[in-house]
């Protein structure tokens, strides 16, 4: 999958939720039962078809609120699903498995559900091409990294994590080049990708008028994001960035639709990002069912 959360991080992530919840002042639970109390049951995926994905958010949520409770029969990541499966077992308190319920459905819901629709835009890339799919920075806010991990369980290729991890120069950032620097901003920015270069950053541009390709081919990048191309002139986009003399290597974006991915990927390029595999995943749909 090449992309791994510490427990630490998992467990961070889910105390928080824990706490919005306020999981431990759960006045129902707690009003009904002493803590003594034992119940057992099973998380049930109610859907037609699915990919498994957030069972250690889940086993975390369970976990952290009462070490007392045993789980077992949790699915690998990764793994399809469907109508009636279970997912995962649990035993222990009543109260603290009731407390920490919603908490471990939210994750699994949201998380597998950017799973699936992640592995609906992977299954139908062109076969033999090498574009892989990826996402954007469009996530949730304080939910990245579950996020992305949630893509890479799909099958995507997870972008950029933040503003550090690489360059990427934006139509806002020509804008104010152009007004600092008038038609001399294709050399300058170019002096700036070596700088950034020499420290091992990788650096994308983004395009999204053919017009102005010339002009960012010129500054040399590693990337090139040809942003809301029309399938009519993504064709002769990508061929000029092939033509160049330094190897660039191309990605798509801008309101990616599902059903122009196996079109898009036949040709030459390298990644296709869609902010939709976050920001518009339908939560898959589980319950928790004690007896």
């Amino acid at each position: 999958m090449g992309f791994e959360l510490k427990e630490s991080v998992v467990k961070g992530i889910v105390g928080a939720a824990l706490k919005e919840d306020a999981a431990r002042n759960d006045v129902t639970s707690r009003g009904l039962f002493n803590g003594s109390e034992e119940a057992r049951g099973a998380v049930i995926f109610k859907g037609q078809d699915g990919i498994f994905c957030g069972g250690n958010f889940a086993r975390a949520a369970f976990r952290e609120m009462d070490r007392r409770v045993r789980l077992a029969g949790l699915l690998p990541e990764g793994r399809r699903i469907k109508n009636n499966d279970s997912v995962l077992k649990v035993q222990g308190p009543a109260s603290s498995i009731l407390a920490a319920e919603r908490a471990a459905l939210n994750f699994l819901g949201h998380l597998s559900g950017i799973a699936r629709l992640t592995r609906r835009y992977v299954d139908v890339v062109a076969p033999g091409s090498k574009a892989v799919i990826s996402d954007t920075r469009k996530t949730h806010p304080l939910l990245r990294l579950p996020e992305k991990y949630a893509v890479a369980v799909g099958g995507g290729s997870p972008h950029r994590m933040d503003l550090k991890s690489m360059v990427m120069v934006k139509d806002n950032h020509f804008a104010v080049l152009m007004r600092l620097y008038g038609l001399k901003w294709p050399r300058v920015l170019g002096r700036q990708v070596q700088r950034w270069r020499s420290k091992g950053l990788d650096v994308e541009m983004e395009v999204d008028e053919l017009k102005d390709l010339g002009n960012v081919i010129e500054c040399e990048p590693d990337w090139i994001m040809l942003d809301n191309f029309g399938l009519k002139t993504l064709k002769p986009a990508v061929q000029r960035i092939r033509n160049s003399r330094h190897p660039i290597k191309i990605e798509i974006s801008g309101g990616v639709r599902w059903d122009h991915i196996s079109t898009i990927t036949r040709l030459d390029i390298d990644r296709v990002s869609c902010g939709a595999v976050t920001h518009s995943a339908a939560f898959a749909d589980f319950s928790l069912e004690l007896g």
